[in-house]
């Protein structure tokens, strides 16, 4: 029984990972240009949803937002340009709400 129960959460814990691959590799939904730096930008998409930015070799930043269940709906690649910042969106699953949007300079419509 243990070795059953180990090997499901080990196969959860891959199934994670590949999702968090196949959103990144996806091209992306939409691009946005802030003049905002890669860290401004980063960071407050981290803090408004609860998670944290990941460093990447090519300079990126990386923050993935996830469903209840662990997968990825939203994946941002923010990239430095110039003095503001690229930010590659990639949508996997609707999610409810967009506060991210305020971190990327969108306006909400009232």
């Amino acid at each position: 029984m243990r070795i059953v129960l180990l090997l499901a959460v080990a196969g959860l814990a891959l199934q994670g990972c590949a999702s968090t691959q196949k959103v990144l590799s996806k091209a992306p939904t939409e691009v946005f240009h802030s003049p905002k730096s890669a860290d401004e930008v980063a960071f407050c998409l981290a803090n408004k949803n609860n998670t944290a930015p990941m460093p990447r070799d090519d300079g990126s930043r990386v923050v993935l937002i996830k469903n209840g269940y662990g997968g990825v709906s939203l994946a941002f690649s923010v990239f430095p340009e110039g003095t503001g910042s690229r930010i590659e969106y990639r949508k996997e699953f609707g999610t409810i709400g967009g506060i991210w949007k305020q971190c990327v300079g969108i306006k909400e419509e009232k």
